[in-house]
């Protein structure tokens, strides 16, 4: 799965330098990426809003939201498998 394959990815990508990598830049710095976090999911409530819904948008800004939660997630040391295991007994 996809992201699954971002997970490891961002993993990686903790030890590489800030300059050399976005994803090393945010995971040095948390609040940088809560900040993206919240300009991301603003962009797809905005999008959501609108009368006429541009699906290539809403994929586009549901992205950028997707990777910034992540990048947060490996920086806090939470595995997707846990996220995933709370939507599973959810379901229930």
């Amino acid at each position: 799965m996809i992201l699954d394959e971002l997970e490891t990815v961002l993993v990686e990508r903790r030890n590489a330098s800030p300059e050399d990598s976005y994803t090393a830049k945010l995971l040095a710095d948390p609040e940088l990426n809560q900040r993206k976090i919240m300009e991301e999911a603003f962009e797809v409530c905005l999008e959501l809003g609108r009368a006429e819904v541009a699906h290539e948008l809403v994929a586009n800004e549901a992205a950028d939201v997707l990777y910034h939660l992540m990048v947060g997630l490996v920086g806090a040391g939470v595995p997707l498998a846990d996220v995933f295991a709370v939507l599973e007994e959810r379901r229930r």
